[in-house]
């Protein structure tokens, strides 16, 4: 039996509610196996975060170079990257190897917290969004990336994704999943082109930390398997919303809930 190998470069989350842990779970509930390349620890739970340890971009490089030496990956995903130099380091791993790349544009955590350091938003703009498989922005992340003050409007996502996927050459899911009443969400080719559009009832009451992490990944574990983009967003979508139906929660010592990944 072959079973696709895809990779998760990305920050360490302890509570495992996100990072490369919820991409984990996320690709193997979605088929597939999942490799990993730390680029940061983070001390975090939901809604905080209280400190930050980058990895040695030297380190991280050569994470990714050997799980490509010794596994046959066939989609990489990348996550918090946090620097100039980690995002470099990943790029001249990656650049030339073929293999398709969710990029989940990580910035700005839940709580408010910068996940990316501001100087390394133009060399992530640089190498890694062109030609990448399917970026995958939130509300927060399409403003910073389309230079606005502003997060689109419901209304405004379809020409908001197209304009960063015209931008950056490459295919767009833009999620509307900060939107005030249910969620939508777009996909545009890199011509700006529609190719999909969701909608869904929200899930009140529910912290929905992680799930950025888990979409881009469970879509890259479905790449990896041989889906084509469209149908790797909408089994990831579907995914999604049954982990946030389905969500755990906890009650002591403070109310924590989380996605059932499984």
């Amino acid at each position: 039996m072959s079973i696709p190998v895809m990779m998760t470069v990305a920050g360490s989350d302890c509570s495992a509610g996100a990072g490369l842990q919820a991409d984990m779970k996320a690709a193997h509930a979605m088929g597939a196996f999942a490799l990993t390349a730390v680029t940061c620890v983070v001390s975090e739970a939901p809604g905080l975060v209280r400190g930050i340890q980058e990895v040695d971009p030297e380190l991280v490089a050569d994470q990714v170079r050997i799980n490509l030496e010794h596994f046959p990956v066939s989609a990489v995903k990348t996550g918090m990257l946090y620097s100039p130099a980690i995002v470099r380091a990943v790029h001249e791993v990656l650049a030339g190897t073929g293999i398709p790349v969710v990029v989940d544009p990580v910035m700005i955590a839940t709580a408010g917290d910068r996940l990316m350091r501001e100087e390394a938003v133009a060399v992530y703009e640089e190498l890694l969004l062109p030609g990448a498989a399917l970026l995958t922005p939130n509300l927060d992340e399409a403003a910073v990336l389309l230079r606005s003050s502003v997060n689109p409007e419901r209304d405004e996502l379809p020409e908001a994704a197209a304009r960063l996927a015209i931008r950056y050459g490459c295919p767009v899911l833009l999620k509307g999943g900060h939107l005030e009443g249910d969620c939508r969400d777009v996909l545009a080719g890199p011509d700006g082109r529609m190719l999909g559009e969701w909608n869904r009832l929200r899930v009140r009451d529910v912290s929905t930390h992680g799930t950025g992490c888990s979409l881009s990944a469970a879509i890259a574990a479905r790449l990896a398997a041989g889906d084509g983009l469209a149908t790797a967003v909408e089994r990831g979508l579907e995914f999604i919303a049954a982990a946030i139906r389905d969500h755990l929660r906890w009650e002591h010592p403070v109310r924590v809930d989380a996605l059932k990944l499984w």
